[in-house]
């Protein structure tokens, strides 16, 4: 999806200019992948109420992409990223490094479930298109908690399935090939409870269903049929309007929301007031 790794690996990884994007993307009003990506970025940022002079965590931050991207707009103090994987961490130093931001954004190895920072660190934790992956969700919102400073906001974008929908028989074996434990399998409905029993207040919740799975869909089509990392799509309203392709995520793993969740971690004025 997007940037094809392989394909910049066999070119020796000498393109560090290159977008490498890794979420669905939030396609209203674009043609283009990057373009919907950097959307989705937006949005994310916009529900974490990000802005300058803030210190940011991005857990599963990818390539850095969206980071890049909010360092130039949003104009944070710094962000930390944290990740499980090496080869992400690898390919994002290097980006870092050519950009000469490495002084604004430090990259870690390690879990989201098992944050290694002290106590109200941060004033923003977000996690693009990743919190699906964590062992579990609901660990990571207990740590995102206690990480965040008081009045702090988490933000996240993730797929889901809708309230009240279908739950597949072959949905577990589905998911293991992607590294999704099927506990973090609910709605957006026990979403919300489930941050408000970790202590968060404040809790929205923006389903963008109709503005994401139809467009990834035909942009994976597109791919499919040869067409490059840049190709230009043309969705018709009408399938935006009815989330035309949506009963391919419902039925493959019962995962047919897309949903902006943010929360937040109260202050201390109003902790004390309670």
């Amino acid at each position: 999806m997007g940037f094809d790794l392989h394909e910049q690996v066999d070119a020796h990884c000498d393109d560090l200019d290159a977008p490498l994007w890794l979420n669905y993307g939030y396609w209203k009003g674009v043609d283009q992948h990057d373009q919907a990506c950097i959307q989705m970025a937006d949005l994310l940022a916009d529900a974490a109420k990000m802005g300058p002079g803030q210190h940011v965590l991005d857990c599963g931050f990818g390539f850095a992409e969206q980071d890049l991207h909010w360092l130039a707009t949003r104009n944070p103090a710094h962000i930390t990223g944290i990740n499980i994987t090496p080869l992400h961490i690898e390919y994002a130093q290097k980006r870092l490094d050519k950009r000469g931001l490495s002084d604004r954004m430090t990259l870690k190895l390690g879990s989201a479930t098992e944050l290694p920072f002290p106590d109200a660190t941060f004033d923003r934790v977000v996690a693009l298109e990743s919190a699906f992956h964590f062992d579990t969700r609901e660990r990571f919102f207990a740590e995102a908690f206690r990480v965040l400073k008081p009045g702090g906001w988490l933000a996240t974008a993730d797929v889901l399935p809708l309230p009240g929908d279908l739950n597949p028989p072959w949905r577990r074996l589905v998911l293991k090939r992607y590294a999704w434990p099927v506990v973090n399998c609910y709605d957006r409905n026990v979403y919300a409870e489930k941050l408000v029993k970790h202590g968060f207040t404040a809790v929205g919740s923006q389903s963008i269903r109709n503005y994401v799975l139809p467009g990834v869909l035909a942009y994976l089509a597109a791919r499919k049929r040869g067409g490059g990392r840049d190709v230009r799509i043309q969705v018709p309203e009408a399938d935006f309007e009815n989330c035309r392709g949506g009963i391919w995520f419902r039925l493959g793993a019962g995962l047919g929301d897309y949903v902006i969740m943010n929360a937040q971690k109260p202050s201390a004025q109003t902790t004390a007031a309670e």
